[in-house]
């Protein structure tokens, strides 16, 4: 039976994954400053990030509603299964759109697999990667959950915010801890704990900030299958770090920008880095 790979906009794929393996992505909803559009529909990521910065406002998102997900999966044909890979349900309700829509097809719910990523960004991309790789050579759904689990197990994810303000505004951390942090010009370093945000570890300037993220990532060494490069904005400093990382690790390093969704809450200048 054919399998039909769905994943949501904020997996940030680049387009010639998407096409090559015919991945079917459901777009995230953004509000912001009266308007309601589909992440990566209205603006591209220069033009949101430019208008965001000149805002009073801030953007809120909305997982892609149940019917979305109930017309992609009508359109699967009788010989056809569907695996969706998603943003961590702890952090969007994008998960539980598609298991409602799941629902409401009881007749073909078996063949209608959903997989939590517990990630965002190229964790989740990652994810979606390795799950048609797997199927092209031959894997069942089954096996490829299995797989999947054991990506997702060792995978970490860890990015550095230039400005805290934007996890103030976003109501990711409190005004208190933001306007202190400021103050003494802290640099945290967070990351995807069981599929939520979380603290790591404070840092006092960027550069230390990212010899943390780094240090967790020399305790895989040489083991390390997959790089990417996390960024919103800055690309300059995305690139320095990708060269650096692949003449030390000697692997495929990618560079995922992020989106509106994501890239909202973290703010120009924020950089990060997943691998597994």
């Amino acid at each position: 039976m054919k399998v039909q790979v769905i994943s949501d906009s904020t997996s940030y794929l680049p387009t010639e994954i998407i096409n090559k393996y015919q991945i079917n992505i459901i777009p995230l909803n953004v509000h912001f400053d009266g308007e309601v559009f589909k992440e990566g529909s209205r603006y591209s990521n220069r033009e949101y990030y430019d208008k965001l910065k000149k805002s009073t406002s801030f953007p809120s998102t909305s997982q892609p509603s149940a019917g979305q997900f109930l017309e992609v999966f009508q359109q699967l044909e009788p010989d056809t299964e569907a695996l969706a890979i998603l943003l961590s349900s702890k952090i969007s309700g994008t998960y539980q759109s598609a298991h409602m829509a799941r629902e409401m097809m009881p007749e073909r719910s078996q063949q209608i697999h959903l997989f939590d990523s517990y990630f965002s960004g190229m964790g989740l991309g990652f994810q979606v990667i390795a799950a048609c790789e797997m199927l092209t050579t031959g894997n069942t759904i089954e096996e490829v959950i299995q797989g999947l689990e054991i990506i997702k197990n060792k995978m970490r994810l860890f990015f550095v915010v230039e400005n805290l303000e934007y996890l103030s505004r976003g109501g990711r951390m409190s005004t208190i801890s933001c306007k202190l942090g400021t103050l003494l010009q802290l640099k945290p370093v967070l990351s995807l704990e069981n599929g939520q945000l979380a603290l790591f570890q404070k840092a006092r300037t960027l550069p230390r900030a990212m010899a943390v993220v780094l240090a967790e990532l020399e305790k895989v060494g040489d083991s390390v299958q997959r790089i990417a490069i996390l960024n919103v904005e800055s690309q300059e400093k995305a690139q320095q770090l990708r060269d650096g990382l692949e003449d030390k690790y000697h692997v495929p390093v990618s560079i995922c920008d992020l989106g509106p969704v994501v890239g909202s809450h973290l703010g120009p200048g924020s950089l990060g880095i997943v691998y597994y």
